[in-house]
């Protein structure tokens, strides 16, 4: 014989409230600890090489647009 088991509306929102408040301990830990963790190194030197040459090309860049708003301004 199955018998179904009703429980009380204040057990299940007492249900519903341990389940979601346990979730959400669990969620802010983890991130606690992620946020704990080392950021590694960049995973070769030519990675590491092309980030640093990244500023220098936009400057390059923006030169590049200064010169052809003069040109279409007619300087």
């Amino acid at each position: 014989m199955s018998e179904v088991i009703v429980l009380s509306w204040w057990v299940r929102w007492l249900l519903i409230a341990t389940v979601g408040g346990a979730a959400s301990l669990y969620a802010m830990d983890t991130v606690r600890v992620a946020s704990l963790l080392p950021v590694p190194p960049p995973a070769s030197e030519k990675l590491a090489q092309k980030n640093e040459r990244a500023p220098a090309n936009a400057v390059a860049k923006a030169s590049q647009m200064d010169k052809v708003a003069d040109a279409l301004s007619g300087n």
